[in-house]
């Protein structure tokens, strides 16, 4: 990532590390960001020797995470009392769009079953409302012709496609959990909190993009002067 961008993840993970207490139980998303706060509650593990378990949304993270210190649990053993992820988009009203990573389905599963959650996000995160968005929907590959065509019925959505995988992959992204992603690309979206639970209605449907049922805590937004606080009044 650019050194300026890293400079403001930084800075929001630094507020959001102070949040984190010795032998704590927290869930942990996906991503660029993601890593920036687990390299700094390494260094924590390593110098002050805290004991910090964690719940993954990834196996990218549980990789990442176990690497640094942090120590690998399960919903089995330990609700966690926090989780910390990051967000590709954050509206108005705290509405994130997540999905870019193909991590979503876990994530929200570990952000939603958390006491609460906290998000990390640079400035250029802090997108306005407007015409269009890109939403992804994990799918059951079986039945992903056939949701494409029942997604395609809705009129917020213009257009979907199936996620390609890039470099060291032919053929579509495969998620952690064996799934195809859609990314629907939708308009006139006037209802955030519906559009994410009629999206998960749709047999086949395993997971959308959309968090809006259950608001983050904290958004924690670095920027060029600081750290900002985003939360519910």
């Amino acid at each position: 990532m650019a050194e300026e961008t890293y400079i403001l993840k930084k800075r929001a993970a630094e507020e959001t590390l102070k949040y984190i207490k010795d032998g704590m139980v927290i869930g942990l998303g996906s991503g660029s960001t993601v890593k920036v706060f687990i390299d700094l509650l390494g260094k924590k593990i390593s110098e002050e020797g805290y004991v910090i378990y964690f719940i993954s949304s990834s196996i990218d993270t549980s990789i990442y995470a176990s690497s640094k210190g942090l120590k690998e649990t399960t919903f089995l053993e330990h609700e966690p009392e926090l989780a910390v992820d990051g967000a590709d988009h954050v509206l108005p009203g705290l509405v994130l769009i997540k999905g870019g990573g193909g991590a979503f389905l876990r994530e929200k599963i570990v952000d939603y079953y958390s006491k609460e959650y906290f998000i990390i996000v640079d400035e250029t995160k802090l997108s306005p409302l407007r015409d269009s968005f890109k939403v992804p929907i994990e799918v059951f590959p079986q039945a992903f012709k056939l949701v494409m065509k029942k997604v395609l019925e809705m009129s917020e959505v213009v257009n979907a496609e199936l996620r390609i995988a890039g470099r060291g992959k032919l053929g579509p992204v495969i998620t952690d959990n064996g799934n195809f992603v859609l990314d629907l690309y939708m308009v006139n979206i006037k209802d955030w909190e519906k559009l994410e639970v009629e999206l998960n209605s749709i047999p086949g449907v395993l997971e959308n993009g959309v968090f809006a049922k259950k608001k983050p805590s904290k958004i924690f937004v670095g920027k060029k002067d600081g750290v900002v606080v985003l939360q519910e009044t």
